[in-house]
């Protein structure tokens, strides 16, 4: 009987290690999108209906950041993550917005914050360390 509860903990905590490390994975390849798009992040100059920040770090973009085939850069992450503390049908989805802090309502998986371009885990629980001060 006792190892159960270890075992939850155990899991929990091997759940909130890879969370953090897909953030610092996140948050670095989004620099250097902006380092190779003239300082812009993924969410700038959407015009496209369905043109996502997300896309233009799964795919290849040209210089302006338009999702292009052909284009030199990217991708940078070969697919979207999962935030494990998140509802399965909101896992992968994100908000973005302009507060510091992502409103841990659990409603998507991630925020992402249009003023600084950091990338935060938006679950209940879960990657809180990670939080920007």
């Amino acid at each position: 009987m006792v190892a159960v509860p270890q075992f939850t903990t155990a899991s929990e905590d091997a759940k909130e290690a890879s969370l953090l490390s897909t953030i610092k994975v996140l948050r670095k390849q989004i620099a250097l999108y902006k380092a190779e798009h003239g300082g812009r992040g993924p969410h700038e100059g959407i015009a496209a209906i369905g043109d996502e920040p997300t896309d233009r770090l799964t795919k290849r973009t040209d210089a302006a950041g338009n999702v292009d085939p052909d284009g030199p850069y990217g991708p940078y992450i070969s697919s979207w993550p999962a935030n494990p503390f998140a509802k399965e049908s909101v896992a992968k989805a994100i908000t973005i917005g302009n507060i510091a802090k992502p409103p841990r309502n659990g409603m998507t998986g991630w925020y992402y914050d249009v003023n600084t371009c950091i990338i935060s885990a938006n679950s209940l629980t879960g990657g809180e360390s990670s939080d920007p001060p």
